[in-house]
């Protein structure tokens, strides 16, 4: 066929479908959520241009809510979003009446790239309950959420410190040692297995992982007009990004091949080994179940997503704060040294005695707001907020930062201050709006692992190393602060971590 006749085919059919696109929203848009307030709509692009006249997001989500108040709809393409903001709003919603919005939206091309939207993340319904009391049941036999994994964990702790100590005081970036090593926890729960600091499948992993991260955030277009994927070359990364993912998938399927060859009914050793054993019990029958080869691939890349990019970045930013602020890095040495001393590793029965020690932590969580939006939810069936109809199905996106950064609860939000978690008597508090993990029926499921992780690595890094900035230099929140696709991660900065002890 001639090119340009080809061309004109494919211009004028992509055409009539973005006409008649077009005219379903304008139908539908007048008969669900109009009484939302929000910016106009505009055809095609929506309002992506509320997020982009800022360079930080979160400056444009702080504007559009003090404008359309703490639940406003926005449309980012062809469909609307509701974004949920402020505590009051959150806690009405996704804890008061949190079954109604349970669910997960239809699952988005981010989903289907990443998981097929299978995975944790993105079912609903009966397929995420049966999910989540497998996954939990499981990974609490292989001591997820016990004192019992805290033995693995010091495993990954005292290789970490190594790590670090062949840096030999010289300046290096954080982010990869402590991605290995928080990576390895949930390696050694998943598959049984552990990376080296040098694995290339590992750092394959990690970069697919952060790729997508950014990928699927708010102001990716192709997400919300898939559509564009077919354009030719790659303007929106989506090739690139799906070739990354394609690469994990393959990883997965490698260690899962692996367990199955070596399966023994009677030595179960990690949730692969879990996992298909009830595979072998469904298998023959003939009705829908969750425990596939698909799903399974899926819960995995969920679960390594999960257990370890938020984390490393968290550290990370942990690591910055540490070394920026000596007079906090030296208060948090003192408690460790008086209850713990230097002869053994902290333990997490130490938390009670190393209450500043946490309340850094927590600051740190708070502060940084790794994941500005949380994950999507919707609604399970048409339902009512404050008067607005909300339609079943709807994208609703919980704005956590919106939370951990007003004004109203923390005072001084934009100033890092561990004191606000302590009270008069020395004890700890934690207050109701403190949700870095969110909150309700869908909260992140790896909170107390991730919690686990960042008290022993940080307060173990902090027994055993002074963090400094290079000799010379000064680190600076404005010189690496950086928000960039829906993630809050600093900006590259090197370190020097000084032996306390020789």
């Amino acid at each position: 066929m001639n090119t340009t006749l080809f061309g004109l085919i494919v211009s004028t059919i992509l055409g009539l479908l973005v006409v008649c696109l077009i005219a379903i929203l304008v139908l539908k848009q007048r008969n669900t959520g109009r009484k939302l307030p929000g910016p106009a709509w505009v055809p095609l692009v929506g309002n992506r241009n509320e997020l982009k006249n800022d360079p930080d997001m979160r400056i444009s989500l702080r504007r559009l809510q003090n404008k359309y108040g703490d639940i406003y709809k926005l449309y980012l393409g062809p469909s609307p979003v509701i974004v949920v903001c402020g505590y009051d709003a959150i806690r009405e919603i996704f804890i008061k009446r949190g079954i109604e919005f349970s669910d997960r939206p239809a699952a988005a091309l981010g989903a289907i790239i990443f998981n097929g939207g299978k995975g944790i993340t993105a079912v609903s319904g009966k397929t995420w309950k049966n999910q989540k009391k497998f996954i939990l049941a499981t990974l609490r036999n292989f001591g997820f959420g016990k004192s019992t994994l805290e033995t693995k964990i010091h495993r990954e702790v005292n290789l970490f410190l190594s790590e670090i100590g062949k840096r030999n005081q010289a300046p290096f970036h954080m982010i990869s040692p402590i991605a290995t090593s928080v990576g390895n926890v949930i390696s050694h729960l998943v598959f049984g297995g552990h990376f080296s600091y040098e694995d290339a499948r590992f750092k394959t992993m990690m970069d697919a992982f952060s790729s997508f991260l950014r990928f699927v955030s708010v102001g990716s277009p192709v997400i919300f007009w898939p559509i564009l994927r077919f354009i030719p070359g790659d303007l929106f990364g989506i090739k690139s990004i799906t070739r990354k993912v394609q690469v994990v998938k393959g990883f997965v399927n490698e260690l899962i091949d692996e367990h199955l060859k070596k399966f023994d009914e009677r030595n179960i050793e990690d949730f692969i080994d879990a996992f298909i054993s009830e595979m072998k019990k469904v298998d023959n029958r003939r009705s829908r179940s969750i425990f596939t080869r698909e799903y399974l691939v899926a819960i995995v890349m969920d679960l390594f997503l999960a257990g370890t990019e938020t984390t490393s970045i968290t550290f990370t930013w942990a690591s910055f704060y540490l070394a920026s602020r000596p007079d906090i890095q030296n208060r948090i040495f003192e408690e460790i040294n008086e209850h713990v001393g230097t002869e053994r590793l902290p333990s997490i029965h130490d938390k009670q005695n190393l209450v500043y020690t946490e309340a850094f932590i927590m600051e740190v969580l708070r502060i940084s707001s790794i994941v500005v939006l949380s994950v999507a939810h919707a609604p399970v069936t048409d339902v009512c907020i404050r008067g607005y109809r909300i339609p079943k199905g709807i994208r609703i996106l919980p704005d956590i930062h919106s939370v951990l950064s007003d004004p109203k609860v923390w005072g001084d939000p934009e100033n890092f201050r561990p004191e606000r978690y302590v009270n008069e008597e020395g004890k700890l508090i934690k207050p109701d709006e403190f949700i870095p993990f969110f909150t309700g029926k869908r909260n992140c499921l790896g909170e107390s692992l991730a919690q686990m992780e960042l008290f022993l690595f940080i307060s173990a890094l902090v027994q055993r190393f002074k963090l400094m900035p290079p000799e010379g230099e000064t680190l600076d929140i404005k010189d690496v602060d950086k928000y960039s696709g829906g993630i809050h991660s600093p900006k590259p900065f090197y370190l020097r971590a000084i032996p306390r002890h020789v």
